[in-house]
């Protein structure tokens, strides 16, 4: 009776383990995908064709107008928080990469005069460290690819 005890409690176990990780999964993915249709959402992607927009033209952050710079900023808050994401392991970052280090790694410079002027309002304090992790990430990747770094900062883009 004993025995019959402990092979049910193991198989048991065993279901539960493999329940658990079917669960943790299905979630990560989950949010993954949350997380993709949320940063290809058109108000995000107009806050990145702004900051395109803007380092194509070499133009001053100060005279965006107050949408625009609403834009650029969430599409960057919101890069920001895909990358804690990543870093959390809610998602896989190699995943995430496999489909944004493309463009994370063109937004690197073309966002970077938008993240000076940021980090300027709060001297000492970066705003968006895990984008800018992830941003390097993606272009790290890009690069030992053979992607030419002068192809991702071309103002062209």
């Amino acid at each position: 009776m004993q025995i019959t005890g402990l092979v049910v409690s193991a198989i048991a176990l065993l279901v539960s383990g493999v329940a658990v990780r079917y669960t943790t999964r299905t979630d990560k993915r989950d949010v993954f995908l949350k997380l993709h249709e949320t940063l290809i959402s058109p108000e995000l992607q107009r806050g990145r064709r702004v900051l395109f927009d803007l380092y194509r033209r070499q133009g001053v952050v100060e005279d965006l107008r107050q949408e625009d710079y609403e834009l650029a900023n969430r599409a960057l808050a919101a890069l920001d928080v895909a990358a804690y994401y990543c870093e959390k392991k809610y998602v896989s970052e190699q995943d995430f990469l496999d489909l944004w280090a493309p463009a994370l790694g063109r937004l690197k410079y073309a966002a970077a005069p938008f993240i000076e002027h940021r980090d300027g309002m709060f001297p000492g304090i970066p705003v968006w460290p895990h984008y800018r992790r992830l941003a390097s990430q993606a272009e790290l990747r890009l690069t030992s690819s053979g992607v030419a770094a002068s192809v991702l900062s071309d103002r062209n883009l």
